[in-house]
């Protein structure tokens, strides 16, 4: 995820302002067929777009609806739909976002409050379907106020581990990091040359590069020993003594995965866990079905996946939902919920699960068709009701790059944990101080 940025920046006022005159250009081909009824949509590129790009085009054939698609890496999404709504172009009638954007886009009230229109439909709101805790994401204050997203993917992370390794050396499955940390010794000593490829199996590998990638890693070992990123008065906690343990324990694990972890990220630990050099990992669902293809995996059959570990707390993943929302500056708010409520209902939902992508509904998961397909549901609905979202600030983005950086400075030996957590909290006091003016 990208740091937020003020709108001083030269090159953002430049992006504004060539997005304000695609706007108005796209206002222009609607007002010239005032007949036909258009939406326009921000998606995000891969497999989670993919569906609901599908989505469109099915609803196109069946409401007579146009729908105008605008694709973007991940990347670029944010600053598009922030420089967007910020405006009020009104150049989307519904946007794609990631879940940690939310509290900065409701903040601003720069989103649609969808309970009147809930209302006009005879719904109180979203129906009790919907994993709680992805329908929490969607509320402002975060699961007390009112809703202003449906949730649309249902990622959570996932602990996987090498079943035939654990089997072999009478290791169960990892209830605690202490156990994470023992089955990675043993295995990382015993196995030091028996993987497929006749290279050495690591006990263990994460992601530790600077930014997201390390704090995704981070935070549910953060978590497990009690430690959190503010305290009650809101101040940033990170260097507290449960905070310091935490890293201190990363550190340690960080011994028995492979060398340079500090740069890896999504890409590089699926490698390894598809090549069969690593043992364990924290991942997201999306490489579930990797593991199943013989094509794709050496380890094929042979991963498990399930929920967090815990130590002193209970074992809590990070989510990381999409959802669906709309802009306070569309002008076709009527039609753009009525394609979110379809999209968003059990049948859709299935077929967007039935092309990767984890759902935010009960039914779905609980669905025999897709248990059958995806042998993992159990856990990965057990760990989305467990999960916990990342702190609800809209300094997020800005606060998670900076707490990347001094993790990956402390996993790649420039820090120690201690002094890692102190600047880090250093420079959180530092955003939260400059955003509170």
């Amino acid at each position: 995820m990208k740091s937020n940025r003020r709108y001083a920046n030269p090159k953002l006022m430049l992006v504004a302002v060539l997005i304000l005159c695609a706007a108005l250009s796209l206002s222009g081909c609607r007002g010239s067929n005032t007949g036909s009824k258009q939406l326009s949509i921000a998606v995000v590129s891969g497999v989670e777009g993919d569906a609901l790009k599908q989505a469109a085009r099915d609803y196109e054939a069946l409401a007579g609806v146009r729908i105008n698609i605008a694709e973007f890496p991940y990347d670029n999404l944010f600053e598009k739909e922030l420089i967007d709504l910020t405006a009020a172009t009104g150049a989307y009638d519904l946007i794609m976002l990631d879940d940690p954007w939310f509290p900065r886009f409701a903040t601003n009230q720069l989103l649609t409050d969808l309970s009147p229109l809930f209302q006009s439909h005879g719904q109180a709101g979203a129906d009790g379907d919907f994993i709680r805790s992805s329908i929490a994401l969607c509320k402002h204050p975060y699961e007390t106020g009112a809703t202003f997203a449906l949730p649309y993917v249902g990622n959570s992370q996932l602990f996987f581990y090498r079943k035939d390794l654990f089997e072999k050396y009478n290791l169960k499955e990892p209830a605690s990091w202490d156990d994470v940390l023992t089955a990675a010794k043993t295995i990382d000593e015993r196995e030091r040359t028996g993987s497929p490829s006749g290279g050495r199996v690591y006990g263990y590998v994460m992601r530790a590069a600077r930014g997201n990638s390390a704090v995704t890693d981070f935070m549910p070992i953060f978590w497990s020993f009690g430690a959190e990123m503010f305290d009650a008065d809101g101040k940033p906690a990170v260097n507290s003594k449960e905070g310091v343990d935490a890293l201190k324990f990363m550190l340690e694990l960080g011994k028995y995965t492979p060398s340079g972890y500090a740069s890896f990220n999504a890409s590089e630990v699926s490698a390894h866990l598809l090549q069969g050099t690593a043992a364990m990992s924290i991942n997201w669902p999306a490489w579930i079905s990797a593991f199943s293809d013989p094509e794709k995996s050496r380890v094929a059959g042979k991963m498990n996946f399930a929920v967090m570990p815990g130590e002193k707390a209970e074992g809590r993943a990070e989510i990381g939902n999409w959802l669906i929302a709309i802009p306070r500056a569309s002008q076709n708010v009527q039609a753009a919920f009525d394609f979110l409520l379809w999209a968003t209902a059990a049948d859709q939902m299935k077929k967007s699960a039935l092309a990767g992508n984890p759902p935010t509904r009960r039914s779905v998961f609980t669905d025999p068709e897709l248990l059958a397909k995806f042998p993992a549901y159990p856990a990965q609905l057990r760990s989305l009701e467990r999960s916990r979202p990342r702190p609800r600030t809209p300094q997020w983005n800005e606060i998670e790059n900076v707490f990347g950086i001094f993790i990956s400075r402390a996993n790649s030996g420039e820090l120690t944990a201690e002094e890692a957590m102190n600047q880090a909290n250093a420079e959180i006091g530092k955003i939260v101080e400059r955003n509170s003016r």
